[in-house]
């Protein structure tokens, strides 16, 4: 009875030993897999902040590119053809509809696409030079700070 006692204790012990490397894997994989999920979320919500400030600054841009426009409208309506009116009530109009609690609409990018072209069409029919009135982004800190 000893020696079968004792058999079975050397054959766990072997046992063991080798589901050791199958142990460690498993464990190995199962820190590795959680680590990676919690770096993942991060990187995406990283991600998400990038795209949500830029999309917050572009539409930032298009609205108070139409908000000159349509004061100027205002003020003097007959310098202003009927076409360009239109397409101001249009351009406000895809700004005021751009999905912004709904990041996952389908729709988000023919917005964009349609207030880029809007935006263009509106700066042809006035003639007003692109250049002058472009969007070039948020300045970079280093070039904010020098003289």
């Amino acid at each position: 009875m000893a020696d079968q006692f004792q058999s079975n204790s050397m054959e766990d012990l072997f046992d063991s030993s080798l589901c050791l490397e199958d142990n460690h894997m498993k464990q190995g994989f199962e820190e590795g897999y959680e680590a990676g999920i919690m770096s993942g979320r991060e990187d995406a919500r990283h991600l998400g902040l990038k795209h949500g400030f830029e999309t917050g600054e572009l539409l930032g841009f298009y609205n108070g590119c139409s908000s000159v426009w349509n004061s100027a409208l205002q003020l003097h309506p007959a310098r202003f053809s009927s076409q360009v009116q239109k397409q101001l009530k249009e351009f406000q109009v895809l700004i005021d509809d751009y999905p912004l609690l709904d990041p996952e609409d389908e729709n988000i990018d023919k917005i964009k696409d349609d207030l880029r072209v809007k935006f263009n069409m509106i700066c042809a029919s006035l003639g007003v030079s692109k250049k002058n009135i472009e969007y070039r982004g948020y300045p970079k800190t280093s070039s904010a700070l020098e003289f």
